[in-house]
């Protein structure tokens, strides 16, 4: 049975309730489920591609990101063990999820974030193919985990 640090467990249930905060329906008078637009939202308000289900144009973009920061982290195995992570199609997934994440919120980030966000979608474009060499994995990863540091820093996480 693997043992979770009280640190790491704390994190998770935060970065799920944070989760659950951007996943809540929406609070517009009259907006029902059926009321889906073809763009994916509840709303129809959101102008552009959305690449994320439930998005909204005017959802906080450093709540969204820090999410889909906390979501893949779920899957990653913790710093330091880099040589022993795993890649399967939910962790590439995770990265391709964080991309359409970024490609929506990052443009409205703090400025502070900007090349970091440059960074992790690069970083994340080439984590969630699943003909990346493993080798060329491990470092990619360490390289995700100091910009998406920088990411959360911007919004005002740690």
């Amino acid at each position: 049975m693997t043992r979770i640090p009280l640190r790491t467990a704390l994190v998770v249930s935060a970065l799920a309730v944070g989760l659950a905060a951007c996943q809540s329906a929406s609070s517009e008078p009259g907006a029902s489920p059926d009321s889906v637009s073809s763009l994916g939202t509840a709303s129809g308000k959101t102008t552009g591609a959305v690449y994320v289900t439930g998005a909204k144009a005017d959802d906080d973009p450093c709540a969204r990101v820090v999410s889909a920061i906390g979501y893949l982290g779920l899957s990653l195995l913790p710093a330091g063990q880099e040589e022993a992570q795993h890649w399967d199609g939910d962790v590439r997934g995770r990265f391709g999820y964080l991309r359409g994440t970024l490609a929506m919120y990052g443009p409205h980030l703090p400025a502070s974030a900007s090349a970091s966000v440059s960074a992790i979608d690069g970083v994340a474009a080439t984590l969630s193919r699943a003909d990346t060499a493993g080798s060329e994995r491990k470092d990619l990863l360490r390289r995700y985990r100091k910009a998406s540091a920088a990411v959360l820093t911007a919004c005002g996480r740690s």
